[in-house]
């Protein structure tokens, strides 16, 4: 990590970095002392999200008409538009109002559909956002100390919409460059800053909804770069790190499932679930997209700690995917470092129970498919959202495996809202 800190130094002051040492003085997650070598990975292109043999299948799917594969197709032909047109800043700066994300996620649709179609017009498109951003932005910030949500939450987006063209004949040489420049330059310093750092604060404050999309950007980025440094700066911390985006910390107690559905003490009562279900659940969303990226290139973080992703999702989907239904819920009161105890389940904003969240398409396919595992609640929040379709989850496309069963090949009825 040493040669990430002295880009670092030219983008934050020496008093910032010394405000911050006490992070890195406990011994248990002194990422300044962790050394460089680490496993190497191979990275066979594309292999973010989505490798080329998910590609393969996904075509084949959707050619044959083959629900629910078409459902999610259908949704993302609605929603791409071949004639979007980026708004690049050279400064993002939230506390402006300022969101990357929206040309992000523009990007990705387009390249999925040229990987998809073969049809050139799309990559054209997407390049020409990613290409924007190359060659405008040079600088991520925030008055309110926040940078890390507009790198954290758009990062990983635009890197797996460039993972998705890297390849593309149309795409020049020197602007894929630039492009990755751009990426390890200006996006991963705010991210890596982020966890390295935390602003200067108690590591364990660090809000979940911070910490794992700066993780999952971090990844993205190492993985767009060929980077092993970067991608097992990621892997170490989802097991080591300081914050709670590490596993450890991202749970306060773990809970039976008093309706008998799920067995053992295999309920994850994650740090944010105390606070409003709007921020606790895009843990769902990103871990996921941090154990898919890391999956794809050989590390398997979905089964790590007896499959403790799969548990957090597990609380939360029992908890929101029938909202106006009473339910049995264990929770264990725990104190915040930001705000204080927490006695309830969304404490901040109850009436946030059972929103729309993405990504237990994503979680219910990997565990019950794959690793043959009970993802018995996220299976029934993701039928409750299918298609699913947003931003870069286009999921029922994506990760639905064989075999499909009975319910799973037709559109959610009603439409979560």
């Amino acid at each position: 990590m040493k040669r990430y800190i002295s880009v670092l130094l030219s983008l934050v002051s020496v008093a910032a970095m010394t405000a911050c040492s006490p992070e890195f003085s406990n011994g248990t997650s002194d990422i300044d002392s962790w050394p460089d070598a680490g496993e190497e990975h191979v990275f066979s292109h594309p292999c973010m999200l989505h490798t080329a043999d998910d590609i393969t299948r996904v075509k084949a799917k959707v050619e044959s008409g083959s629900q629910p594969w078409k459902l999610g197709y259908d949704a993302l032909v609605e929603d791409v538009n071949i004639n979007y047109q980026p708004n690049a800043k050279e400064t993002v700066n939230r506390a402006n109002g300022d969101d990357p994300s929206p040309d992000a996620e523009a990007a990705y649709r387009l390249a999925l559909m040229w990987q998809l179609t073969g049809e050139k017009g799309y990559a054209d498109a997407a390049i020409r956002i990613l290409n924007a951003w190359a060659h405008t932005n040079v600088a991520i910030k925030s008055s309110s100390k926040d940078e890390v949500i507009s790198a954290g939450y758009s990062g990983y987006k635009y890197a797996n919409a460039a993972e998705l063209v890297r390849n593309y004949e149309g795409w020049s040489a020197e602007d894929f460059g630039k492009f990755k420049n751009w990426m390890s330059t200006v996006v991963f310093p705010v991210c890596y800053n982020y966890l390295a750092m935390h602003n200067g604060e108690d590591p364990t404050g660090a809000w979940l909804s911070w910490d794992v999309p700066a993780m999952a950007s971090a990844l993205a980025i190492g993985i767009l770069c060929d980077d092993d440094e970067k991608v097992n700066f990621v892997i170490r911390y989802f097991k080591e790190g300081a914050g709670s985006g590490c596993i450890r910390h991202a749970v306060v107690a773990m809970h039976e499932d008093p309706a008998g559905h799920v067995k053992g003490a295999h309920l994850a009562q994650s740090m944010e679930t105390g606070r409003e279900m709007g921020h606790a659940m895009t843990t769902v969303t990103a871990y996921g997209y941090v154990c898919q990226m890391a999956y794809n290139i050989g590390e398997d973080l979905f089964g790590y700690d007896d499959n403790r992703v799969l548990d957090i999702c597990e609380y939360l989907a029992k908890y929101n995917v029938y909202p106006k239904e009473e339910i049995d819920m264990p929770f264990t009161p725990y104190n915040t470092v930001k705000e204080g105890w927490k006695s309830q389940i969304g404490q901040n904003d109850q009436s946030q129970r059972g929103q729309i969240c993405w990504g237990f398409e994503l979680i219910y396919n990997h565990y019950k498919k794959i690793k043959n595992a009970n993802p018995y609640y996220s299976r029934e929040y993701a039928r409750t959202m299918r298609p699913e379709a947003n931003g870069i989850d286009y999921g029922t496309l994506m990760y639905t495996l064989d075999p499909v069963e009975a319910g799973e090949d037709v559109k959610a009825e009603p439409a979560r809202k």
